[in-house]
């Protein structure tokens, strides 16, 4: 499995311009470097906004990591 994630330290939840960003860099990924699509990763120490978490629940790979998920799993 191949991923693409960012990491923020941010004071304020991640939004849904970053995974704009996210989907951006897969599309000018060379086919070599990944055979198939790569997962999107997004980690958080303030957690997301509400957009950007109904998003990732309606897709399959798309990964949100808060702090709780980080240090103590699912």
């Amino acid at each position: 499995m191949t991923a693409i994630g960012e990491a923020k330290w941010r004071q304020w939840p991640i939004g849904i311009d970053q995974l704009d960003r996210l989907r951006h860099i897969r599309t000018i990924l060379p086919p070599a470097h990944a055979p198939e699509p790569p997962r999107l990763l997004l980690f958080s120490r303030n957690g997301f906004e509400p957009e950007l978490i109904q998003e990732a629940r309606a897709a399959q790979d798309i990964e949100l990591i808060d702090l709780s998920r980080l240090y103590h799993g699912d």
